[in-house]
């Protein structure tokens, strides 16, 4: 449920953002202003790396997020011992915005951390680029359980 309360205020939030909004400033009374073609100047061209958008870095982050679940596989285990959990995510207010269940005995926790930590940085770097928002609520550490020779939470 509280995936989709954010998926919700993720879209309303966008939605209230709109390019076609007046230029609002000092010298502008709140009408749109024409845009004035500029030549391009080959030293202000961003480079390749640069040029960036929403669609293109929520389809990175999905990409971060199907490595890192690649990763965990089905988290199998000989018992409850091999259990962890680890915070996945960045809300703007801070904190994960879930916990995710691996096992150590089937889960590179090296490689795990590295992919969790890029994953934490680059939703933090999109939070702050693109203005999102959240609850700000604290999500519950799971309660690990082994079921069936792999680790999971209730």
């Amino acid at each position: 449920m509280r995936y989709l309360v954010a998926a919700v205020w993720i879209s309303v939030s966008l939605l209230a953002c709109d390019e076609r909004d007046p230029i609002v400033g000092p010298d502008n009374n709140g009408e749109q202003q024409p845009v004035e073609e500029e030549q391009p100047v080959e030293e202000e061209q961003p480079e390749e790396g640069d040029q960036r958008t929403e669609e293109g870095d929520r389809a990175r982050l999905m990409e971060m997020r199907r490595e890192i679940d690649a990763l965990i596989g089905d988290a199998e285990g000989a018992s409850i011992a091999d259990c962890r959990y680890a915070g996945l995510g960045s809300k703007p207010c801070g904190g994960p915005w879930e916990y995710i269940v691996y096992s150590v005995a089937s889960t590179d926790s090296t490689a795990l951390t590295e992919r969790l930590t890029a994953y934490d940085a680059f939703e933090a770097e999109m939070n702050e680029l693109y203005g999102y928002l959240s609850d700000c609520s604290i999500p519950n550490e799971p309660v690990l359980v082994f079921r069936d020779g792999r680790c999971g939470k209730e």
